[in-house]
């Protein structure tokens, strides 16, 4: 059996009682970063509460490293290494958050999947979900973009595609991404670049004691952020202010008084069908 546990993002407050549980039956404990998961296990000893009805935390467990890096070669090499995750209670944690969102697991749960392993993934804290009830945003959803690029080029390509998406969308959605403190100026002037009227809520260190977030647009953040400490994780939502470009749709074009080769050529580009064939269904009619 493996089962997916979530972790604070933060706030050690944040663990579950299935959490607490499913860690405490475990024996074999697969981790993002073995260091950070046994920290938090050493912290999780330390409450007296949890041991008292958690005590299986003390047992002893078997760790292994799974990330991104050495994910593939790990289940490839669980044959060899007499690793049985069928008959064993085995776990597995991401450093914080959610496994799977923008973290390892979903290629475990692939894996599972195809070898018919048991498997649970348990609900928990969420970087982009909680920021999302923190903003105030009224809309019909959020689309999650994970980390932006580290080279300015591919950042403004994905701000530009993201808010293009957004702005074309028959739905009202905000745009998720994350940020690391290095590089949160650098993704706000290029928003800026691009959009600078864009809604921006900014949010860092959440469920943390210096949890700060700021509301307005790309370059009003912009400015209050050059004079804050920007240390911490970031996450940021965008909200664009520009209109949906309207689009004609086929029996528009079909009733607009043009030539029925610039008809034909125009439903072409709507993936109707190439332009000869388009142009001759035209003159039947």
């Amino acid at each position: 059996m493996i089962t997916l546990l979530p972790t604070p993002i933060g706030n050690l407050g944040d663990v579950s009682l299935r959490m607490l549980e499913a860690l405490a039956q475990s024996e074999v404990v697969l981790c993002e970063d073995t260091r950070v998961t046994k920290k938090l296990i050493a912290l999780l000893q330390k409450n007296p509460l949890i041991t008292q009805n958690f005590p299986g935390i003390f047992a002893p467990k078997i760790f292994h490293a799974f990330h991104s890096h050495n994910q593939e070669e790990f289940l490839d090499s669980l044959e060899k290494n007499a690793l049985d995750l069928r008959v064993r209670n085995v776990v597995f944690l991401s450093d914080a958050g959610m496994p799977c969102i923008n973290d390892p697991g979903a290629l475990l749960v692939s894996y599972a999947q195809r070898e018919g392993i048991a498997y649970d993934v348990l609900p928990g804290s969420n970087a982009c979900v909680l920021a999302y009830c923190m903003s105030g945003i009224v809309d019909d959803g959020f689309i999650f973009g994970g980390f932006l690029p580290h080279k300015q080029g591919e950042r403004k390509k994905i701000l530009e595609t993201f808010l293009t998406q957004q702005a074309s969308s028959p739905k009202k959605m905000s745009v998720i991404f994350y940020e690391s403190p290095h590089r949160i100026l650098d993704s706000l002037r290029d928003l800026c670049d691009i959009e600078e009227d864009c809604g921006v809520f900014a949010i860092k260190e959440m469920s943390k004691k210096n949890q700060k977030f700021f509301a307005g647009s790309a370059r009003e953040v912009w400015k209050i952020l050059q004079n804050q400490n920007i240390q911490g994780e970031w996450v940021l939502l965008l909200s664009t202010t520009k209109k949906p470009k309207s689009s004609l749709g086929a029996e528009e074009i079909k009733l607009m008084d043009l030539p029925p080769k610039i008809k034909a050529k125009l439903l072409s580009r709507l993936g109707l069908g190439d332009v000869k064939s388009i142009y001759a269904n035209l003159m039947e009619k």
